[in-house]
């Protein structure tokens, strides 16, 4: 690992001037060491050997104080320098990343997972904060203080000045070979938290899934699982790197030890005096001191050059070059693409042809997964061809600019974004000028203003994360409001009415129509009705063997790379999981990060042992030091000495031996401690899911269970056992010093007293405000950045890139405002406790003097008495920033509890009675449910009665609660009137999870994790046999496309399923529903994103393989009901309108009945509209006899 990265000068310009100052500083901090050390030896030989008191030493000692307050001064300007330049240099990394990600786009994207690209650019540049505010310096100082005081040695004593020549490369070369080893373990380190990172994101989105097949407790075992290997690799890291600090510290504390020796054999025998004998001791160990430093920090420096180097990865990736010609006017061609995704040795789309005249609505249907949401990413310039090309007016789009290109694309993708803001800032994101009254004309274009305006603040409303709240067709319509809104020449639909009921569908196809009007269109169709608006139908038919897969931007998500692996096991054993110590509701969140200690204490008390006796032995060590020189200048025996000689020899290798084991004593208790608090907080998650997180942003939660818990290491590692080995050492220095010379011993005590206790105190209570927003802030950051990344596709086109970069721009911002007031008391402190040590080195040397001449201290014990504050401030340096690491603990343990003690939206029963021998009957009456904050309720007055083997279909418009009954069914909210009985018990008195194992949900947004085929079913069931999987597949007509895969069941699916096509990922949730065997299996909207025909097959398929089982179905499309179902409930705006027998509602006029008429007409369109091969067009007559069908039905 190089010391300095070369990029980083490249890549971060602040880093040269840093790097310039730090010199600088260094050298005028080495001028004033070597000062400080004259002074010391003037003072003390003044006073032993010559019997000068304090007044004959005046001038010595003023200019000891003077020398003091420039240390401090010197101490000042470094930590400042370093902080800010630390500060400037992560703002700028972290924006040239996302600014490269950005610029590489969604199809790049494709191959990154979200989680692991927000640790990078959140705590993987934060990593470079202990690089250069600590690291840094101390590797400037170890370049300069060692030249300048082996100069001054060197003009003294040449003896001692070889010693430290020759034992001060060996130094680095240990560095050397032990960084070598250490390196790749920190890279694998690394890449390990990266994944853990993503891993943690993906179950966080699934939780909702986890909790439906009874996962999310045994989830949480294998999170404590994963973060026990993720442990066992970064104490095996850590071994090695620690062993960087342990060769510093013995070569050092040894070599320092035997130029005292030396010099004490030679004081002995008269070859040296004094003065210069005090001159080399006291400046020996400042030889050494910046680059046992430089050690020390060594592990934080191998972190963030870790992180560095994946951050150089992404900067260096080489971007597709972009065309810069302007967009020509004319027909829009697709020659011969055939389009490839990574990984996969099938085609995704292949040789596809056709072209849109300029005006023209084409239509594209075609079996799901066949490729036409591929030919869309094609289209906008994100998925490259393996051959073929796209052409606008007869120019490649590869010359086209793209920006240009996309700013004349309204798109809606799939699976619409929608960011966080209010309802009104997603809806003009495209046109961010436009008037509020053109927000509501676009909303009314778009059937949203309906439900908008019932909506508490209307167009103000603020949306949960991803339109959290809404239901899929509410979401749908914002997102195509946004296109109305935007008013471009092209308009690129990927199922604009999926998720729609029939009469919003209606008219939405008739908005379309108007919005198509004069501009050329691209429409993916699943469902016929929009074949209305169509000039033209392309039907793309998936190859044989194919592989289709649907662009991860079409989600609006990133996706994982290829691979062959199985993936991780979604969860491990379905054991219990204890509860976790401290997280009691109400006690402090300090006191609840102690409590977490209590399994531990036994390692902890032996960290803090071992923290002690190292500082004590280099406290020894100099105090020895002092007495062996001063008693050697009398020329004793040699056999006086040898006690002394030998003391001094063991405190060397004492103070090496006891910092290592304190090291991996105390980190091995924090990263079991982690991992305990990581499996709480996911249980804390667990518990809150799905209603209970609407208005938590995924970005902030990933902060919460990775970067605020891993800050709880900073409690111990950072704050409470360095304060207790200062304590203790503090205590034994102030009672030995006074035990020689009580004023000495009161001057130390008040120093120790200022510094240890004083300096923090000021410091912290001047930041206390600005350390509570840190953790704050850098929640709001990872929320931009999930944001920015996970919807880079949809910013692109619409021209809002830069817009949300400047909102993680000024996210980061106010992070490093913030850093950088919190660096000014961190400098603050440091100033001041150079200045404190200086000024008790002053204070025991001018009461020793006068002791001496006194006659109340013998001359001998005058060094001790002046060097022992040297080495006893060393205990507490550290303390000012041990104490703001406290309080940033405490803010990211409040955010942590605020997690662990948030009240659930379902209350679970202290004493869960028993599930009931039969489940049967199911019965809601005159149920009331209300999501969090919502004004008016869900649902209103419901009765629904499941008798075993009964099915019934809900039906009726979107928004109208057909969603929420789903969730009240499976315990995900509780009703706030009426009742829920399972059997005869009620509901509430269930636990959740025992709700669940009889009633089980396949959701229309069901949660496809980032692991295999295989792992994605083993969820509901891990004891599954292959025979089993591939029958469950068989029955969703999965089976034949699993087959073409080449590792079949082994198959990586990519994050949220983005290797597969929507009705792929739908198809393999139904599969994963009808493995888990529930009792009771409610369907949402389970063949929506199929074309009708795949969809009206799979639903018949399901009602075949669900007889005979309870079934409750909800869904927008009636064909295949009629005799399938036991009875058919229409809900409108949460209220049961009407219900029956489904042969005798259709008989009779009402809203089922509407919804029938308008579903055949556009069904009709399917057979009128003639669906053709690529580049097939529909004869006029047949298309107006579409519209005919259309307004008949209207």
């Amino acid at each position: 690992m190089k010391p300095v990265d070369p990029r980083l000068l490249r890549y971060a310009r602040a880093t040269r001037f840093f790097l310039v100052a730090v010199v600088g500083l260094g050298v005028l901090g080495a001028l004033l060491v070597v000062a400080q050390a004259m002074l010391i030896a003037e003072v003390v030989v003044g006073a032993f050997q010559h019997g000068e008191g304090a007044d004959e030493l005046l001038h010595p000692l003023l200019l000891l104080v003077a020398v003091a307050c420039g240390r401090g001064l010197v101490s000042w300007l470094t930590e400042t320098t370093a902080h800010r330049a630390s500060a400037a240099v992560k703002s700028e990394l972290r924006q040239r990343v996302l600014e490269k990600a950005a610029a590489l786009g969604p199809g790049w994207l494709e191959g990154r997972r979200t989680g692991s690209l927000v640790n990078l650019a959140t705590r993987g540049v934060d990593a470079l904060d202990d690089y250069f505010s600590r690291y840094l310096p101390q590797l400037g100082l170890a370049v300069v203080v060692p030249v300048a005081v082996l100069a001054r040695i060197v003009t003294e004593d040449w003896v001692s000045a070889a010693i430290i020549v020759v034992t001060i490369p060996l130094i680095p070369v240990f560095m050397i070979l032990i960084g070598w080893a250490t390196q790749k373990r920190m890279d694998r380190q690394w890449r390990l938290l990266s994944r853990l990172s993503g891993h943690f994101l993906d179950v966080v989105e699934g939780l909702p899934t986890l909790k439906v097949f009874g996962r999310a407790k045994a989830q949480a075992e294998s999170i404590r699982r994963i973060t026990g290997e993720y442990r066992r690799a970064t104490m095996r890291t850590l071994r090695i790197a620690f062993l960087s600090s342990f060769a510093l510290e013995l070569l050092s504390t040894l070599s320092v030890a035997l130029v005292a020796v030396t010099i004490g054999m030679r004081l002995v025998h008269g070859d040296m005096d004094l003065y210069v004998a005090l001159v080399v001791l006291v400046l020996a160990p400042e030889a050494y001191l910046p680059l046992r430093q430089v050690g020390t920090q060594y592990h934080a420096a191998a972190e963030g050059l870790a992180a560095a180097e994946e951050v150089f990865e992404v900067l260096e990736t080489e971007e597709r070059a972009a065309g810069t010609m302007e967009v020509p006017e004319g027909e829009l061609r697709v020659e011969g693409l055939t389009v490839r995704y990574p990984g996969r040795t099938a085609p995704a789309l292949d040789r596809v042809s056709l072209r849109v005249r300029p005006g023209e609505t084409v239509a594209l249907v075609g079996p799901s997964g066949a490729g036409k949401s591929t030919l869309l990413q094609a289209v906008l310039g994100f998925a490259r061809p393996d051959t073929g090309r796209v052409t606008v007016g007869g120019t490649d789009l590869a010359e086209i600019d793209p920006a240009l290109w996309h700013a004349r694309i309204a798109w809606v993708p799939q699976h619409p974004a929608l960011f966080a803001g209010t309802l009104a800032e997603n809806v003009l994101l495209a046109r961010p000028d436009a008037t509020e009254a053109e927000v509501v004309r676009a909303l009314r274009d778009a059937g949203a203003w309906e439900f908008v305006r019932e909506l508490p603040d209307g167009v103000r409303t603020v949306l949960g994360e991803d339109g959290t709240g809404l239901s899929a067709g509410q979401r749908q319509r914002l997102a195509l409001a946004r296109a109305f809104l935007a008013d471009r020449p092209v308009l690129l639909l990927d199922e604009p009415t999926a998720a729609l009921d029939g009469a919003t569908e209606a008219g939405i196809v008739e908005a379309v129509g108007r919005l198509a009007a004069g501009r050329t269109v691209l429409l993916v169709v699943h469902r016929p009705a929009l074949l209305a608006v169509a000039d033209r139908v392309v039907r793309i038919e998936a190859d044989a063997g194919a592989v289709p897969v649907a662009a991860a931007v079409a989600a609006g998500s990133a996706a994982t790379a290829g691979g062959t692996g199985e993936g991780a096991p979604l969860a491990g054993p379905a054991r219990p999981v204890p509860e976790e110590t401290g997280a009691r509701t109400g006690a402090a969140p300090l006191a609840r990060v102690r409590a977490l200690g209590g399994a531990h204490r036994r390692r902890l008390a032996l960290a803090l042992l071992l923290g002690a006796l190292a500082l004590a032995s280099a406290v020894g060590l100099m105090a020895t030091s002092g007495w062996l020189i001063s008693r050697a200048s009398q020329e004793p025996p040699v056999l006086y000495l040898m006690v002394a000689v030998t003391a001094t020899r063991a405190f060397g290798i004492g103070r090496s031996v006891f910092r290592y084991g304190e090291r991996l004593v105390s980190h091995e208790a924090v990263l079991r401690m982690l991992a305990d608090t990581r499996v709480a907080v996911f249980r804390g998650l667990a518990r809150l899911s799905p209603a209970g997180l609407r208005d938590r942003r995924r970005g902030d939660l990933l902060s919460r269970l990775v970067a605020d818990v891993d800050a709880f290491q900073d409690y111990w590692l950072r704050w409470l056992l360095p304060a207790g080995a200062a304590f203790l050492v503090s205590a034994g220095a102030v009672g030995f010093t006074a035990w020689l010379l009580p004023e000495a011993g009161a001057v130390l005590a008040a120093g120790l007293l200022l510094a240890g206790a004083g300096v923090p105190w000021l410091t912290a209570r001047r930041a206390r405000g600005t350390e509570r927003r840190l953790a704050p802030a850098r929640g709001v950051l990872a929320t931009r950045v999930t944001e920015l990344l996970a919807g880079t596709g949809e910013l692109t086109v619409a021209g809002a890139l830069p817009a949300r970069l400047r909102a993680v721009s000024a996210a980061d911002a106010e992070l490093t405002g913030i850093a950088a007031r919190a660096s000014a008391f961190t400098a603050l402190g440091d100033g001041l406790m150079a200045l404190i040590t200086g000024l008790t080195v002053a204070g025991a040397a001018a009461c020793g003097a006068n002791a001496v001449v006194d006659g109340r201290l013998s001359g001998v014990a005058l060094a001790v008495v002046v060097l022992t504050p040297l080495a006893a401030f060393e205990a507490v340096l550290g303390l000012p920033l041990a104490v703001r690491q406290r309080q940033r603990v405490r803010r990211s343990a409040e955010r942590v509890y605020e997690v662990l003690d948030a009240s659930a939206p379902v209350r679970e029963p202290e004493r869960p009675a028993e599930a009931p021998a039969s489940p049967f009957p199911l019965r809601l009456e005159g149920l009331v449910a209300r999501h969090p904050g919502a004004a008016r309720p869900a649902l209103d007055g419901v009765d629904l009665t499941l008798d075993a083997g009964r099915r019934i279909a809900v039906v009726g418009a979107s928004g109208a609660g057909k969603t929420t009954l789903a969730h009240v069914l499976l315990r995900f909210l509780d009703a706030e009137g009426g009742t829920y009985r399972v059997g005869d018990t009620p509901a509430t008195a269930l636990d959740g999870d025992a709700v669940r194992e009889i009633v089980g949900l396949c959701a229309q947004d069901a949660h496809v994790f980032d692991s295999s085929v295989r792992e994605n079913l083993l969820l509901a069931r891990k004891d599954a046999t292959e025979a089993e999987l591939r029958a469950v597949l068989s029955r969703a007509r999965l089976l034949d496309w699993v087959d073409t895969l080449p590792h079949g069941l082994g198959t990586l699916v990519g994050e949220h399923g983005a290797r597969l096509s929507g009705g792929q990922r739908q198809r393999l949730a139904l599969a994963r529903a009808l493995l888990a065997d529930f009792p009771v299996l409610v369907l949402d909207e389970p063949a929506e994103h199929l074309d009708l025909e795949t969809a009206d097959a799979l639903t018949r398929d399901l009602l075949a393989a669900t007889e005979g089982r309870t079934t409750l179905l909800i869904t927008h499309r009636l064909a295949g009901l009629e005799g399938a179902v036991d009875e058919v409930v229409v809900l409108d705006e949460g209220r049961v309108v009407q219900r029956g027998d489904m042969t005798r509602l259709l008989s009779t006029p009402g809203p089922l009945h509407r919804m029938w008429r308008q579903e055949r007409a556009t069904d009709a369109l399917r057979g009128a509209a003639g669906e053709g091969p690529a580049g097939a067009a529909p004869a006029e007559d047949v298309r107006a006899e579409a519209r005919d069908t259309v307004a008949a039905a209207r």
